[in-house]
């Protein structure tokens, strides 16, 4: 369900609950590392990281989004509540602020090219810290999208979520009387598994790579340092 279909109002709300699911999602991952890393004493970074990884999807994602979809469940009596299709004007309007970031991130494409010219000369090594400083300046000023893209996504399923879960069941249960939650499982994990496994292995590996090159750090505060 694009979010950009969705009514400006409840879009707001939508992101909102978006923002809570990722602290949630965050907050589990850390707190399950620290579990591993003081209780259990787990010293390897890759198990810590892999494991905190799908602790983050599973738990924080799927099992946030299951308890999201039955909160919405218990006030599907209040109708006025629910999400409401946007106008046009508003789901342009949408499309034009998604555009506009992209925009923003595609600026950085011609970072590839500019080192093709640089040469051999002693200054090339000069030039390539500055061009290297100032992309690291651009990436800093947009990164501050980063949040609303993933926030926006995260919103797309939880949007998903209730049309499907809630008030598709709704209309339907005068006639079958479904219970909303029943195909929730089989539905989230069909659409977000290849996700969670490719997070998981990837902050495996990140871990493996990190101890690999700081044998003596067991955080990644550690190799910081």
């Amino acid at each position: 369900m694009p979010l950009g279909r969705i009514d400006p109002r409840q879009r707001d709300v939508l992101r909102l609950h978006g923002w809570l699911l990722m602290a949630w999602a965050c907050a589990v991952g850390l707190i399950c590392s620290a579990v591993l890393l003081h209780i259990f004493q787990v010293q390897s970074m890759a198990v810590r990281y892999a494991i905190g990884a799908g602790s983050v999807y599973f738990v924080g994602f799927v099992l946030g989004g299951w308890w999201y979809a039955r909160w919405w469940n218990t006030r599907k009596q209040q109708t006025t509540e629910m999400p409401q299709h946007a106008s046009m004007d508003d789901q342009l309007e949408y499309q034009q602020e998604q555009e506009a970031i992209g925009k923003k991130f595609s600026a950085l494409d011609w970072v590839g090219d500019l080192g093709s010219g640089l040469g051999d000369d002693p200054l090339s090594a000069i030039l390539a810290v500055f061009v290297l400083i100032g992309v690291l300046l651009l990436a800093g000023l947009l990164l501050g999208y980063l949040p609303i893209i993933v926030t926006d996504v995260l919103a797309g399923y939880l949007a998903e979520i209730v049309l499907e879960f809630v008030i598709g069941a709704v209309l339907v249960r005068r006639v079958l009387k479904p219970r909303a939650l029943d195909g929730y499982w089989a539905f989230m994990l069909h659409k977000t598994w290849l996700w969670g496994v490719f997070m998981t292995v990837v902050f495996g590996v990140f871990g493996f790579a990190v101890q690999r090159a700081f044998p003596d750090a067991v955080t990644l505060l550690q190799a910081i340092r």
